[in-house]
């Protein structure tokens, strides 16, 4: 029996909370009413990295901090809710930073194990934006990419593909997750935020 998760996110309690969550883990709204106005859909998943080890633990290069013991548990938990609500995702883009990259091998293993994960040198802390929606517009027959990165980058790039200033950055806790639908990748781009999870949301879920 297939499980009803369209209101899986609304039931969450309300002292914090997550967009509405559309059957199939898209946007309520557009999907509805055939707001379809181009051929492009893409359902692009920001996945802020996992709890890494502090500097202050032997790793002297930023670039080289690993997930720590509840980092790896807390995203497995955080795959296993995503799941549930039939997240679906063909590839993910990575920061080549190991704590992303980590991120992103539980992140496939929890979703089936059967993605493809590719290293994008502009998803590290001081990337181009504008590179990774080339890189999106390029790749529009997929129709759910996870991007999994870092703050403050990830925030603003989110406000970035809704159409809005850095200075609008949505944070992400270490773990969270977003899913931006977007329909036409040409500037200004007019992202929609279909919905916003943190770690102790899909703590609840998973």
């Amino acid at each position: 029996m297939r499980q009803d998760t369209s209101s899986q996110v609304e039931e969450i309690e309300s002292g914090e909370v997550a967009y509405p969550v559309h059957d199939g883990a898209g946007c309520r709204g557009r999907a509805e009413l055939g707001w379809r106005g181009s051929l492009t859909h893409m359902q692009v998943y920001l996945v802020r990295h996992g709890i890494a080890a502090s500097r202050e633990v032997g790793f002297v290069d930023d670039a080289g901090r690993e997930l720590t013991a509840e980092g790896f548990k807390k995203m497995q938990r955080h795959a296993t809710a995503l799941a549930s609500l039939g997240v679906q995702i063909e590839e993910i883009w990575t920061s080549p930073l190991v704590r992303a990259r980590q991120t992103a091998d539980v992140l496939a293993t929890g979703l089936g194990g059967r993605i493809a994960i590719h290293e994008v040198t502009d998803l590290a802390p001081d990337g181009d934006f504008d590179v990774i929606r080339r890189r999106l517009a390029q790749h529009s027959r997929l129709s759910g990419v996870a991007l999994v990165g870092h703050e403050p980058y990830l925030g603003e790039f989110t406000s970035y593909l809704l159409g809005g200033p850095r200075s609008l950055m949505i944070r992400f806790k270490k773990g969270g997750v977003a899913l931006v639908e977007i329909d036409d990748f040409a500037p200004p781009l007019r992202g929609e935020l279909c919905w916003l999870l943190t770690p102790k949301q899909m703590g609840k879920m998973g």
